[in-house]
């Protein structure tokens, strides 16, 4: 017998018991569906964290700052210089280095004054962290007195003569912006009291503000560039070394002692941004930025930490689905075995017509694997099904809760979710589940003697 002739004599086998057959697979879908489910739950809130995080910074981003934990009171304070930056570029995966240049200066737009964090930042880098404008234009190689501005860096302006403190947003209960920054002209000087009424007499004259152009508004795309502004490397460096000498002669003219600096004027960082190619090949990286003796952290370090402990609970949800498809394996035993029982004289007539052995056990193993997939597969289908109507009507409720959380502001949330891979995995697996439980009652039949089933009534 060929294995058409098989396929077909197991379809007509299953067929005659439609009722044992429809309740075998019954179980069998009850046990797939249940599984998958099951697993579907704990992917989803790993993808419900990931998208939170991606939300906070890029996971592809490694953050590096000096050693402190090996500063003694002998020793100068620790840094990143650019030796150390040449010497990050050649490790194997990173995409980009990017020393951090930042400092925090107030500055004035029209009547507001405000407090702005102002980071240092080139196009190509721009590129690399994903930081996109949404709206007006991004830098250019030639742009020096430009500024890229986070959706929330207006909430920093108050009105200048303002006594009480109280800046736009933040915890005064949301008001609005006070104005749209685009386009507008910011005027930065290291000199706390620039702009303010009724300040008192300057001991040491503050260098000139700088005045800047807001070209553009960065994208609404995470926590970390909502409250900052960006502007090019060049004209940052000069701000960090104009109000390091503003500040000098302050504590000169005060008194205050001066530390004199040795070395070079080269400059160097306290914090650099790693871009890796690739998230998966963050670890390798980090290890060997710690090598070098620099501390170093990425968000992939806080996400593999409770990915280790969603584990666990996707362990526990998948054992609650396979003791369902346990008990469907025991089923499909049953069904076998019965099957053999009420064809006994069947199986007799095979063997002396001349069927192989093999045939007989590859006949009722196709019978239990065809169980296995047809049920798989319908398992499968009601559980897509089901994912659907939870993601549909139940994020953000009770159910939604427990395995997502509160609904976060722009984070789109799961409830289920069921990769390509687990749909593939789910049907072979349920199919061989099929066939294992199959094997046992397969070999009975073979080894039935030809005589005595012939003569089984």
């Amino acid at each position: 017998m060929n294995n058409l002739d098989l396929v077909l004599m197991s379809i007509r086998n299953l067929w005659r018991r439609k009722l044992r057959t429809s309740l075998t697979i019954l179980g069998v879908i009850i046990g797939t569906g249940s599984i998958v489910l099951m697993l579907s739950l704990g992917f989803a809130m790993n993808l419900n964290l990931e998208n939170s995080m991606k939300r906070w910074g890029d996971l592809s981003i490694i953050n590096v700052w000096p050693n402190w934990g090996n500063m003694t009171s002998h020793t100068t304070e620790p840094s990143i210089s650019e030796e150390d930056l040449k010497q990050m570029e050649t490790i194997t995966s990173v995409e980009m280095v990017i020393p951090s240049v930042s400092l925090y200066i107030p500055s004035i737009i029209g009547k507001y004054k405000g407090y702005i964090e102002i980071e240092g930042i080139t196009p190509e880098a721009m590129s690399k962290l994903g930081y996109n404008v949404d709206r007006g234009r991004t830098f250019t190689a030639d742009d020096r007195n430009v500024i890229i501005a986070g959706t929330q860096v207006a909430m920093n302006f108050r009105k200048i003569g303002y006594t009480d403190g109280r800046f736009y947003g933040g915890y005064d209960g949301g008001q609005e912006a006070p104005f749209d920054m685009l386009n507008q002209t910011v005027k930065i000087s290291p000199d706390h009291n620039y702009g303010e009424k009724n300040a008192p007499k300057p001991i040491v004259k503050p260098p000139r503000p700088i005045k800047a152009t807001v070209v553009g508004i960065m994208e609404e795309k995470n926590y970390e560039t909502s409250y900052r502004c960006y502007m090019p490397t060049d004209t940052v460096k000069k701000l960090i070394l104009a109000q390091r000498d503003y500040e000098e002669k302050l504590q000169a003219a005060q008194g205050q002692k001066i530390p004199k600096k040795k070395g070079t004027k080269e400059f160097t960082y306290q914090n650099v941004k790693v871009k890796v190619e690739n998230v998966h090949q963050v670890d390798g990286v980090l290890e060997e930025i710690r090598a070098m003796g620099f501390e170093a952290y990425s968000m992939s370090d806080g996400l593999k930490e409770v990915k280790n402990m969603f584990k666990g609970i996707q362990m526990v949800l998948g054992g609650i689905g396979a003791v369902s498809l346990l008990v469907a394996a025991l089923g499909i035993t049953n069904t076998m075995i019965m099957s053999i029982y009420e064809r006994t004289r069947e199986i007799g007539v095979m063997k002396v017509i001349g069927a192989l052995l093999t045939d007989i056990r590859k006949m009722f193993l196709i019978e239990a694997a065809m169980i296995g997939f047809i049920g798989g597969l319908l398992g499968l289908l009601i559980s897509l099904l089901i994912s659907f109507l939870l993601n549909r009507f139940s994020s953000g409720g009770l159910l939604g809760d427990m395995f997502t959380g509160p609904p976060e502001e722009g984070v789109k949330t799961y409830v289920s979710v069921i990769p390509f891979w687990l749909l593939g995995a789910s049907l072979i697996f349920s199919s061989l589940i099929g066939m294992v439980a199959g094997y046992f009652p397969a070999r009975r039949a073979m080894k039935l003697s030809a005589l005595s089933a012939i003569k089984t009534e």
